[in-house]
Parts: C-alpha cells; structure tokens; sequence
C-alpha cells in the first residue's frame, strides 16, 4: 500500500515565520499488518482486503450481515488517535451507522476506545475523520460495526488508522554483499525523534523478521550469520514511543558463496544418530545417504542429529536440504553444536526464525572454528509449526580424517525395453547404486557400434528413447559411474514396430469411444473424424499440415514425425492434446477437438491450433510435462502461440484478428485485471526475436529445470517464470512482469533465487536493447564472463584486466572441442555462428593454461 504521511506545522509568530515539523501521522494500515474479518466475501473483488487497499474504487461487501468487525493486527504498537471510514460507491443504506474503535495488545482483551452512534454519510464515496484522545500503544485495532442504514447488507470503501507522534520514514535503502556472507545496509534518516531503527529481514519476501533495532540516528548495519550464496531481501523503519514508521522500499541481495571443503559424512567410520532413534525407511541414515529423493522424518517437533566421527574433525560449515513435501515440517530454529565426548557440547552456530523457500533446497552455513571435535549435533528447536520434522540431507564440511568409499557403484538390475511405437522405446531398470554420479545410457542398431550416449541423473530409472526408425532392432547397455570406477553394464534389446498410422483408430480416453476413420495423411499430418464430419470437409488438410511443418522447424521434432488430427462432431464439446508420451492416446502427438467443420474461420482454426500449442508446452524438447501450466494456465501460453503460427504462415487476416482479440482478453490470475497477451507475451514477442525466443523457453526449461525418469518434478513460481523467460529473451524482464503481475517482495525474492538455482545469464534491461540485439556495454566483472546466455551468433567476453590474454575454448557435451579463440579486452565477440544448435561448455583459461571459468551455455542459431 502506498505510505501516507499527514505533516502539522507551526507557524512563529515572530518577523521571521517559518515552518517545522511538530510532528507526524501515519496510517497504520500501511505497515505491512494483518487484517481480519469476522465474514469473508468469496469475490475477491469485494473481500475484507479491499478496505485497506488505498483506493476508493473497491470495497469491503457482506451481504446479510448488519452487525460485524474488522480487525487489524499492526505490525509494530502504535498510538492511534484518529481514524477515517469511506462509504461505499452506492447504496447509502448498507452504510455503518453505529460502531465502536476498540484497543488490544493480546487480540483478546478489548478497551473501547471510540463510540459513534447515528451517523450518516451524506454521499457516495464520502470520508470522514474521527479523532479522539489516546496515549496508550496497541497492537491491536478492531472497528466493531453493531448497525447500519436499513440495509441487510453492510458495505465500506475504506478504513485508515493515524498513529500520532510516529517517527518519519526512512528511504534510500541499499544492501550490498560482502565477504562471508554478510550484508552491508544503509539508509537515509528522515526523522527527528526516533529512538532507533527496525531492521527487518526475509528470505521470501512474505515472512519478515525483526534481524535488529539499533540506536538513534544510525544510517548502516552489517548483517551477518546468513547463508551462503542466498537471496535475502531487507526493509528499515523508523521507531518511537507512539510507535514504528511505514518501511523504505525493500532492497534485495544475494549473499557471496563459501569455500568448497569436504564433507566428512562421507567417511565411512561415520556414525549417525538422533533424539528419537528412528529407523526404517525415512530412518536416520537417510539424512547422510546423499540421496535427494529419500529423507530423515521424526514424529516430533523438535529433534536432534548426531554425527560421531571416531578420529575428529575441524568443521566450519553445514549445510541442510529440506524435505520434499511438507513445509511446515521444515526446521526454523537450531543451534549447530560440537564436542569432544558427547556430553559438553560447545555452540558453533545459532539460527533463528529460517525459512526454506523451496522443496528439497540446499542451505549452507559457515563460521569460524578451529577446534576438532568428533560429535556435531544438530538441535532443532523448533519447525515451521508442524508436530512432525523432517530434512532431506546434512552435510558437515571441514578436514578430518576418515576413510571414503572408493568402491564401484553397483550395476542396475532389471533393465526392461518396450516398444511403444514406431519411434520410441522406453526404458527402465532398478537403481542398486548408492554411490553413483551418472548412469551411461549408450544405444546400438548392431551391438557393435555403439555411437549414441547419454548421461543419465543419478536416483533416475526410467528413459524415453525417442526419434527412432520403424522395423529397427536397437541395443541398449546401461552402467552406473562415479569417480573411482564403473558398473558392469545392463543390456536389453527391443524392435520398434511400424509407424504408419492406422486406417482406423479404436478411441479408449477420457469419454471417447468412436471408431474413427483416417481420411487423410501426408509426411506432416493424419486426419481422423467421426462418423459425424463429412469426408467432403478438406480445408484443414493443408493449413494445418502446413502448422505442424512450421512447429518442427521452429521447436523440434517431438520425436513422432506426424501429428494425429481428431476432428469429432459437435456432439464432444472443446478439446484436448495428446504426446509422445502418454498411452492413453497410444504414443502419439494428438489434437482432438469437437465442432461443426464446415468452414475454416473461429473456432475450427483457433482451437485445433491451440490444442497443438499444448502438444508443444507439453512435450517440447523431449521431456514431459509444463512445469508452468499452473501459471498461465489453459490458454494464456496458447496465445501467444497462435499468433505466432498465424504470423508464420502468412495467414494475415487471422493474424490481425487474433492479435485484436487477444489484446482485449482480460484475467483474474495471477491478479485481478491482468492482460496477459498485451502486457506479458506480445511485448517480450516484439522485443525479442520472437518465435526463436519462444522455442528458447523451452529449450532452457529442457536444460536446466529439475527433471526425474522423463518428466518435470515440480511446477515453476512465479520468479523462475520470469527468469526463464528473461533467458529466453535475452533480456531481462523483470519490467514486463511488474506491468502485467506487478512486482512484489515475494517475487523478487523467487526472482533472486531462481537467479541462483538456474544460472544462466542475460544483460539488463538498463544496458541491452532487445530490438537492436547489440552487444551489452557491461561494467568490468571480477572474473571473466561470457554473454549472453542463451546466444544466437556471437557471444561477448569481457575480462577483469583488459591487458589480460585468456583462452576461450569451447566444446561439446561429448568432450569435442568445437571452436577456440585467444581474447583480451571487455566485450569482445566470440562467434558461435557455424554451431549446431545445442548446449557447450565454455572453459576460459589463462595464458599459463589455468581455467579460471567454465560454465555450459546454450546455442540456438537455427532459429534466430
């Protein structure tokens, strides 16, 4: 809510007036509280929110109540001693006409602190002010409606609580990262009476806690004890006896990463123990087995972990992994602990009130410590409000001495092949490895040659072998790897059948069950219909053949060459898709609709081109799933599709129509009045290179977001959202997303560690035009960089000495170098032009062979 500030002054009554500040009113209702409502309006448009939502064009409406409350939690204690109320837009008998103000600094206890009886607004719309005496502080406000005008219904546009004598805002805040993980805050002092400033922090931009208060007139902090290599997010108030100021802006900062040591649960002579010796499958060895998809659950809400290391350690680091479900079963106190007998323990690092924004996410924490202890405890003290904790994995990081498991990881077992259709095999087996690294899938047609292979996730059993040949006999062998050796090899062989579409095609999904006919096909395209499309309807045979041509060249080859078209009578209303990897449809990449197919115009062409843009979402670049489907939902990603497709084949009449259309369409997610075509979509569209940009969404989706046995584990949020597709436009666009979602703390904050967990890179908005596709003018980094990342072309290398010669080595995921270049200076082109489209490593050395960075990048020039 936007911050109001009400300024009364004095005037001197000397030859020389001027004016000071006697001090300063603000509404409460601004500070970030909570508000509460005894009935809830299940339109959100006119839900109990609205009456704190700064703007007299919502309401709060309850229908059928004439007597209520509304509370509000302050943030901080506050002496309010006036309040105003807006009636609402219309209907003058739903107004309040009788209520008392009430105080409470425990939500239970009440003390009157204003009675208004038989009041009237005299118009629509209408504020008013009720000032009263006051000088104790509460945390507590309740507005206490007891009648109304006549209505049956009661209604508010706004409601504003004054607190008087509160100190003036800070602004201007900055963070910035400093060397072991702390934070370096600063701030502009706007008040004169303050008695000190609120430090406020969070790791999710929702949950904010006090980190300090400080002294009067402070302008700089330095935070310390964070995790390593995290996005925090900081605001500062100003603080007095009649209360606390509305917060600066909020500033967010990633903190600096921590040394690479050696996790010493990995010795062997390790032992591992807690509070409630539990056992089994989500027993305590699971939290040093390094295994993301098992974990350590204690029924209890408070717990500790023991590790004991019979020849010691000197530990400076921990990290933790959260559990895969389940947040509030997430750790949010804990002391880290060690000693020498497992009796005196010594506290090495304390943590108060954290919060684990993600599933399975690693957080790492460093302090000094030079002793070698050989118990480390960790004691949780408290979870995130659950009666049940649970972690994923402890690590303890530091030197010790200890023997490592230098064995072989076990061979997998039970390794199956099916042949599901002419083009595909899928695989699976049973992982029996503990200690692997990568699985090595490799493919023959002779068991001779064994030219494809593919490494393979640990914790992974199952693989979609696609863009196979029909009539084909493949050979596969599998082995787990790790650094000290490799599995024997599983082998399976399977044929693939013919791919030819059948004549006639049994339906068996959903509440489909006609028999239907194929009446057309081509090298692009089969066309179904039900007894109830005539044969003589042939328009959709060419264009969309011509749709599919166009969606392989510009996203892939989805592994099935053709695209099944269904084309039912109006008696099936709307449609679906299908892929490559679902049964239910037989392996096949379908778009079945329901309609009366006469002509080509509305919805015959919309919607059957929208249901292949699903088939795209779904399925592009052989992975399974939308991990943003919950976000845009049915028909926000197929927009811009379709426009793309219409524009793509030079249909310039659809084109135009969709464009109006599209821009008009209003939605209620993720917020009221969002226009998702005109202010997200069609502007990264026109400033990017347009459809290459949306097939760049996907190929980095492929690449980088989290993935098990074919498919995406998760769905995206909002801030990986907007940083795919800064990625995929290369560009950042953040701007975009303020414009059509509006830019919160929790955002930024999903934002930020989006930016951590998928590193890839693109230039800012401030520095890159996307029209022009020019080189960025960058600042000169700490350490050699290349952008941007994705690239089409050229990629740029800028070196933290100019005068500094480096070698710019590029090679394949197979270990092929591909191109090499020898640079110095800042934004030098690097050409990737002549590269298939594809993901690279990128090593950057020094002149005495030292690689001093390396890191993949993505290519796509193809479709630039």
């Amino acid at each position: 809510m936007n911050l109001k500030i009400l300024q009364s002054t004095a005037c001197c009554a000397m030859l020389l007036c001027g004016v000071m500040q006697a001090s300063a009113q603000a509404d409460i209702t601004d500070n970030g509280g909570i508000l509460t409502a005894q009935y809830n309006n299940t339109n959100a448009n006119e839900n109990y929110p609205r009456v704190i939502d700064n703007s007299v064009s919502t309401k709060y409406f309850t229908g059928g109540q004439t007597a209520l409350w509304i509370r509000y939690q302050s943030a901080y204690p506050a002496i309010v001693n006036q309040y105003t109320l807006t009636s609402g837009n219309d209907h003058a008998d739903r107004d309040p006409k009788n209520w008392t103000l009430e105080g409470s600094n425990d939500g239970s206890s009440w003390t009157v602190l204003n009675t208004q009886t038989n009041q009237l607004f005299t118009a629509r719309l209408q504020t008013r002010t009720f000032p009263f005496s006051n000088s104790v502080s509460y945390l507590h406000y309740r507005l206490n409606i007891t009648g109304n005008n006549g209505s049956v219904d009661t209604q508010l546009a706004e409601w504003e609580l004054w607190a008087t004598g509160v100190a003036t805002a800070p602004d201007d805040l900055s963070a910035t990262a400093l060397s072991g993980q702390r934070v370096s805050l600063s701030w502009t002092d706007n008040s004169t009476n303050e008695t000190g400033f609120v430090i406020e922090r969070s790791m999710d931009g929702v949950a904010f806690q006090t980190a300090v208060v400080t002294a009067a007139n402070v302008q700089q902090y330095t935070d310390s004890n964070l995790s390593a290599s995290a996005p925090y997010i900081y605001r500062v108030r100003a603080q007095n006896a009649a209360g606390t100021s509305a917060a600066t802006a909020s500033a967010s900062v990633i903190t600096t990463g921590a040394p690479v040591l050696a996790d010493i649960t990995d010795f062997t002579e390790g032992v591992i123990s807690d509070q409630h010796n539990t056992t089994g499958g989500e027993g305590i060895a699971k939290l040093i087995d390094n295994d993301l998809y098992s974990k350590y659950l204690a029924w209890a809400s408070t717990t500790w972990m023991r590790f004991y290391l019979p020849a010691g350690a000197v530990v400076s680091q921990y990290a933790i992994v959260s559990g895969n479900d389940a947040p509030d079963r997430d750790p949010r106190n804990w002391t880290f602990e060690g000693s020498t007998d497992g009796t005196s323990w010594t506290m090495l690092n304390t943590q108060t009130g954290h919060k684990f924004t993600g599933r399975r996410q690693r957080r790492l924490f460093s302090f000094p410590n030079t002793n070698s202890y050989t118990y480390y405890r960790l004691r949780v003290t408290a979870n995130s409000g659950s009666s049940i904790t649970q972690l994923t994995e402890l690590e303890l990081f530091g030197t010790g001495s200890g023997t490592l498991n230098t064995s072989a990881p076990a061979a997998p077992s039970g390794f199956t092949a099916q042949a599901v259709s002419g083009n595909q095999i899928v695989l699976n087996w049973t992982d029996n490895a503990v200690n692997e690294t990568i699985y090595k899938l490799e493919r023959s047609t002779d068991s001779l040659n064994w030219n494809y292979s593919r490494e393979i996730k640990p914790q992974n059993t199952r693989f979609h072998s696609l863009e196979l040949s029909p009539f084909t006999t493949y050979y596969y062998r599998l082995r787990a790897e790790n650094a000290y050796g490799n599995s024997a090899y599983a082998h399976v062989k399977a044929t693939t059948p013919t791919n030819a579409s059948p004549a006639t095609w049994q339906e068996h999904w959903f509440q489909h069950n006609k028999l239907l006919d194929r009446v057309y096909q081509d090298g692009e395209i089969s066309v179904y219909y039900d007894e109830a499309v005539s044969p003589s309807i042939t328009w959709m045979q060419e264009d969309f053949s011509g749709v599919w041509s166009y969606v392989k060249e510009n996203y892939g080859t989805f592994s099935d060459p053709t695209l099944y078209l269904i084309f039912h009578g109006a008696t099936y209303s709307g449609g679906h898709p299908a892929t490559v990897f679902g049964a239910d449809h037989d392996y096949r990449n379908v778009s079945d609709v329901g309609g009366v197919w006469t002509d080509r115009s509305g919805w015959n062409l919309g919607a059957t081109t929208h249901e292949i843009g699903h088939v795209v979402e779904f399925a592009a670049h052989g992975v399974d799933g939308s991990p943003a489907f919950g976000i845009w939902g049915d028909s926000k990603w197929a927009e811009i599709f379709v426009y793309d497709v219409y524009k793509r084949m030079g249909w310039t009449a659809d084109e135009q129509s969709a464009y109006t259309d599209f821009m008009n369409n209003v939605d209620d997610f993720p917020r009221a009045g969002t226009q998702w075509f005109k202010n997200w979509f069609y502007p990264i569209y026109s400033q990017s290179d347009s459809s290459a940009c949306l097939n760049r969404y996907f190929v980095l989706l492929a690449e980088y977001f989290p993935q098990r046995n074919g498919k995406y584990e998760r769905a995206l949020n909002m801030g990986e959202f907007v940083h795919f597709w800064s990625g995929a436009a290369n560009f950042n666009v953040q701007r975009h997303a303020d414009t059509a979602f509006g830019w919160t703390d929790q955002l930024e904050m999903q934002f930020r560690q989006a930016q951590i967990d998928f590193p890839f890179t693109y230039p800012e908005p401030s520095f890159f035009s996307p029209m022009l596709m020019k080189a960025p003018v960058l600042t000169t980094p700490a350490e050699p960089s290349i952008r941007p990342n994705p690239a089409s072309g050229t990629v740029y290398f800028t070196s933290p000495d100019p005068a500094q010669t480096y070698n710019v080595d590029i090679y394949s995921m197979s270990g092929a170098k591909v191109a090499a270049s020898r640079v110095s200076g800042t934004n030098v082109p690097v050409s990737v032009a002549g590269l298939p489209d594809g993901v690279y490593v990128v090593a950057v050395s020094d002149v005495k062979g030292k690689i001093v960075r390396r890191e993949k990048i993505v290519v796509s020039n193809s479709r630039r």
